[in-house]
């Protein structure tokens, strides 16, 4: 139960597909913002990746609820939610976009993105946040997904990497 009236959800909603639409993008919309953000900053783009990974995965990591699984239920599938795929498929090319600026036309560069999805599967969905934000830390498992996200692409990690993403991540969010 969430407090709220049939009616009153109705009002603002013409259907539940138009719910669970906006639902949808309320938790692709940040990440497109930042992901966009993040790859014209002034930064190699082995630093830009690895903010970008491990900027998603501390979002999928600090919400009540695993959000992220919404991605994965059959009837996200459906043409009526095109928008959504949309957003997605441009979250998703600008994390291949930066790491072919790593790796050049390989088929590896598809990865960075799944890796950083895998958090979803890494986290509870017991009504517990995992990982709250936090502008001075980065969690553990989001430092474990961007490493990871540069080794498959055979790239060095970043000097001082975490602190450099979270000065990039400060300044995307600040644009």
């Amino acid at each position: 139960a969430v407090g709220i009236r049939q009616a009153s959800l109705y009002y603002h909603f013409p259907s539940k597909t138009e719910i669970f639409l906006t639902l949808l993008k309320s938790t692709v919309a940040p990440s497109t913002v930042l992901a966009g953000d993040l790859s014209t900053l002034d930064a190699s783009p082995e630093l830009r990746l690895w903010a970008l990974v491990a900027a998603e995965a501390r979002l999928l990591l600090s919400t009540k609820w695993n959000v992220g699984r919404l991605y994965q239920l059959p009837i996200v599938a459906s043409d009526e939610f095109e928008e959504y795929h949309g957003q997605r498929a441009a979250l998703t090319n600008t994390f291949r976009e930066i790491a072919t600026e790593i790796l050049g036309a390989d088929p590896r560069t598809e990865l960075p993105f799944h890796i950083t999805m895998s958090a979803i599967e890494m986290r509870p969905n017991d009504g517990t946040v995992p990982s709250p934000l936090s502008d001075e830390s980065l969690p553990d498992t989001a430092i474990m997904l961007a490493d990871a996200a540069l080794a498959v692409l055979g790239a060095e990690l970043p000097a001082d990497r975490v602190n450099q993403s979270l000065q990039l991540i400060k300044q995307a969010d600040e644009r």
